[in-house]
C-alpha cells in the first residue's frame, strides 16, 4: 500500500500579481503606497516608498514589486513641476494674489490761524482711516478747528465724510460721499451733502497721483438765522499727491459744488514732511468760499495749520 502523498499546496489560477505582491506585505504598508501612487506626486511616492523600505527592510523586494504591479496597471509618476504647470491656474499663481483687506490711517493735532469771520490763532485735530480691498475701499475722514478769545468762543468749526467706491477697471470708478459740516460764524448749524458718481485715475505712479471724480449731489443746510434749505447740485473734486522727495511730499484737495442759489468751493493744500518713522510735520492752507453767504457774513475764510501727524 501507497503512503498517502502530503498535501500539494493548491494554486489560485485566478490570483493575481497583485495580490502575490501584498501578501508579503505589512498590514497597511499596500494601502499607503497604493495612495501615494494614486496621487501622481513622484517626490512624494519617492518618500513614502524609501521610508516604508526602512521601517521594513525583509519587505523590500515585496514593496518593488508592489511598485512596479501599480505602475504596470496605469499609474504614472509625475514630477512636481510638471504637475504643477498642467493644473488649472489660480488667481494667485497667474500673476493676480488675492488682496487682503489693508487699513491705515493717521491723527493729527496742531494749531491755525485763521483769517475771515472768525480770525485768530486756535487748536486743530483730526483723522483720516482708509480700508481697501481689491477693487473696492472706504475712506472717512474728520476735522475739527476751536478756538477761544477771551473767553469766548470765536471759531468752532467741524466736518466729517465717508466714501464709499468700487473699482470697475484699473483706473475707474464709482463713488458714493457723504459729508457733514458745522460752522456757526460762517452762517449755518448743520449742512449735509450727499453724492454719487463716477471718478477716474489720471495718474497712477510711485512718486505722483490724481484723480478727479464728478456727479450729482443733494444738500440740506440749517442756517442759524433762517429756515431750512434743501437743494440739488452738482459736485466736481480732484485730489493729488506729489512726492517731491523720499521724505517730502505735496498733496491737494479741491471739491466745488454748484446749485442754483450759490456754489461752494473749497481746498486743501499740505506740505508733510517726514520726521521720525511714521511722524510727520504737515503745513497746511485752506481755503473756504461760499459765493452765497449768509446775511452778515463774509464770503471766504483761510486757514493755515501746522500740525503733527502720526501714521498707522
Amino acid at each position: 500500500m501507497l503512503a498517502d502523498a502530503p498535501p500539494q499546496p493548491v494554486v489560485i489560477a485566478s490570483e493575481t500579481n497583485e495580490a502575490a505582491a501584498s501578501r508579503e506585505l505589512p498590514a497597511g504598508v499596500a494601502d499607503l503606497i497604493d495612495a501615494t501612487l494614486a496621487s501622481g506626486n513622484r517626490a512624494d511616492a519617492e518618500a513614502v516608498i524609501r521610508s516604508a523600505k526602512l521601517a521594513f527592510p525583509n519587505a523590500a523586494e515585496a514593496i518593488d514589486k508592489r511598485v512596479a504591479t501599480r505602475k504596470s496597471s496605469g499609474f504614472a509618476l509625475v514630477p512636481a513641476q510638471a504637475r504643477n504647470a498642467s493644473e488649472p491656474k489660480r488667481p494667485e499663481a497667474a500673476g493676480k494674489p488675492a488682496k487682503e483687506p489693508k487699513v491705515t490711517g493717521e491723527g493729527e493735532a496742531g494749531a491755525f490761524a485763521n483769517t475771515g469771520n472768525a480770525p485768530g490763532i486756535g487748536l486743530v485735530g483730526g483723522f483720516k482711516l482708509l480700508a481697501e480691498g481689491a477693487n473696492w475701499r472706504i475712506a472717512t475722514t474728520a476735522r475739527a478747528d476751536y478756538q477761544e478769545t477771551a473767553d469766548v468762543v470765536t471759531r468752532e468749526q467741524y466736518r466729517f465724510s465717508a466714501e464709499p467706491n468700487y473699482k470697475f477697471d484699473s483706473r475707474g470708478y464709482l463713488y458714493g460721499l457723504g459729508q457733514f459740516e458745522q460752522d456757526r460764524f460762517q452762517g449755518f448749524a448743520s449742512r449735509y451733502s450727499i453724492s454719487g458718481g463716477l471718478g477716474y485715475s489720471l495718474l497712477k505712479a510711485d512718486h505722483a497721483k490724481l484723480s478727479v471724480k464728478a456727479g450729482p449731489a443733494w444738500r440740506v443746510t440749517n442756517p442759524v438765522d433762517g429756515d431750512r434749505e434743501s437743494v440739488v447740485a452738482g459736485l466736481a473734486s480732484l485730489e493729488a499727491k506729489i512726492k517731491l522727495t523720499p521724505s517730502l511730499e505735496y498733496s491737494q484737495d479741491a471739491s466745488a459744488y454748484f446749485d442754483a442759489q450759490g456754489s461752494t468751493f473749497y481746498t486743501l493744500a499740505a506740505l508733510d514732511s517726514r520726521l521720525i518713522g511714521k511722524l510727520k510735520a504737515r503745513l497746511s492752507y485752506m481755503v473756504q468760499h461760499e459765493t452765497a453767504p449768509e446775511l452778515g457774513r463774509l464770503g471766504t475764510d483761510t486757514t493755515s495749520r501746522l500740525t503733527l501727524v502720526y501714521g498707522f
